[in-house]
This record gives C-alpha cells, sequence and structure tokens, in this order.
C-alpha cells in the first residue's frame, strides 16, 4: 500500500471491520480454551518437587589454581595439532 493510498480518508467497510472483530473473538475464546486445557495439564501433574541437589565436595586443594574448564564435546577427543608444511619454494603469496 502506498502512503498516498494510506492519507486518503475512505470510508472502511463495515463488513472488513466486523470480520476482523468476528475472527478476534473466536481467537480469544481458542485462547482461552487453550489456557484451560493447560491449567488443567498443570493441576495434574502436581506440584514440583524441588530437587536438593548438593554441589560436590572439590577434587583439588584450594591452593592450586583451578584446572581450565574442557567443554564436555572436547573432553573425550584427543587434541591433534597439526600443521601443514610450506611448500618447498614457498614464495609468501
Amino acid at each position: 500500500m502506498s502512503p498516498s493510498d494510506m492519507i486518503d480518508d475512505r470510508p472502511v467497510s463495515m463488513d472488513r471491520v466486523i470480520a476482523i472483530e468476528a475472527t478476534m473473538d473466536e481467537m480469544r475464546g481458542q485462547h482461552e480454551a487453550t489456557h484451560q486445557m493447560l491449567q488443567d495439564v498443570l493441576t495434574r501433574l502436581g506440584p514440583v518437587p524441588t530437587q536438593n541437589v548438593q554441589d560436590p565436595p572439590p577434587t583439588h586443594s584450594a591452593r592450586h589454581s583451578p584446572a581450565p574448564s574442557i567443554p564436555a564435546s572436547s573432553a573425550s577427543q584427543k587434541k591433534v595439532s597439526l600443521k601443514p608444511s610450506f611448500p618447498p619454494e614457498f614464495s609468501g603469496d
């Protein structure tokens, strides 16, 4: 829609307004029904039990510096650092 079309003071079709209002009412009803169903599910599940999880005791003494953290995905893999060699006549390009 061009800006000039938006500026025009054309009468709004009441059919469109009524259709939008009907759609909004329908969506509101669907939202309320979904909300009620979710509340029923939460009620059936009951309260969530709290877990008393304690931090594991430290495995190193406080005098030593902490070990760097290693991501879990790379902890099981060996670190291999391969460096390709330069061509026999390397020009720097």
